[in-house]
């Protein structure tokens, strides 16, 4: 076994492998955001040939289960693009597994640069890009070439960190406040595979964490306009959460209710945000 495929096991087996409360975080990022998203989308537009395309796509954690909620959605072809070629050919084969054993229909994977996409213009109906962009110093750069590819009046969705999320604001000032105590408590149990040392270079850590009003001034700026946005997930999860059932608990069943409520993105780790290019 080569060392790269030992690392990727590694991760697999790490405790984000098999944190139950990440695990929540997952589904509702993929399932509820980005699967029901994609799926009202879809069902809404009106031609019955549809190309979708998940920009960043890793081996398509995501893109298969977008896939899944929309199955039942004829007529649409399934793409992932990423710049690292080990992903793109895992998600490849997990693609011809699907089909062989399920006889579902193929996802098309990809490798390219989201700042030169590989793709024609005006040539996408919908296109998904899934925590991404923050890992980007110049993301306007890849949002105009997004603009490229998508057919007038198609459809983008973009997720990326909020920075005005209360949950971690608050976590943060207590963590200051207590020397990093905080911290230190809400991580124990997690170990060194699932969380390497903070000094990742750029393109691998977040270098653009920005609050919504600047995603939205450069989303318009390119040509999109703002459709709605979308609540993510309250917590990404962790040993505190694994170790407190009962809050973890609350949480989750809270979930829907605070999805309602208008104070709602302040309660989501994630900005979703739809968009459409102007026809």
């Amino acid at each position: 076994m080569s060392d790269k495929d030992r690392k990727k096991w590694l991760m697999k087996e790490s405790y984000f492998g098999r944190s139950w409360s990440h695990i929540f975080y997952r589904w509702k990022c993929s399932r509820i955001m980005l699967g029901k998203t994609t799926r009202r989308v879809l069902l809404n537009i009106p031609h019955k040939s549809r190309r979708v395309i998940d920009l960043g796509c890793g081996s398509g954690g995501n893109l298969f289960e977008v896939f899944d909620v929309c199955s039942d959605i004829k007529g649409v072809q399934w793409f992932g693009l990423d710049l690292n070629i080990r992903e793109v050919l895992f998600g490849a084969r997990r693609s011809r597994f699907r089909v062989d054993e399920w006889k579902k229909r193929a996802v098309n994977f990809l490798a390219g640069d989201l700042l030169h996409l590989p793709l024609d213009d005006d040539s996408m109906d919908m296109l998904l890009c899934s925590e991404v962009l923050e890992h980007l110093p110049e993301p306007y750069l890849a949002i105009a070439e997004i603009v490229r590819v998508l057919k007038p009046g198609a459809y983008a969705f973009f997720t990326t960190p909020n920075p005005n999320n209360l949950v971690e604001r608050l976590g943060f000032a207590i963590d200051k406040m207590t020397h990093g105590a905080l911290k230190r408590t809400f991580w124990k149990g997690q170990d060194e595979i699932s969380a390497p040392p903070l000094g990742a270079e750029v393109g691998f850590s977040h270098v653009s964490v920005y609050p919504y009003k600047v995603w939205r001034a450069w989303l318009e700026k390119a040509g999109l306009e703002v459709i709605r946005k979308v609540r993510g997930p309250m917590v990404f999860g962790g040993p505190f959460f694994d170790q407190h059932h009962f809050i973890t608990g609350l949480i989750i069943a809270l979930d829907p209710l605070l999805d309602r409520m208008p104070f709602r993105f302040l309660l989501s780790i994630n900005l979703a945000i739809l968009c459409r290019k102007h026809v």
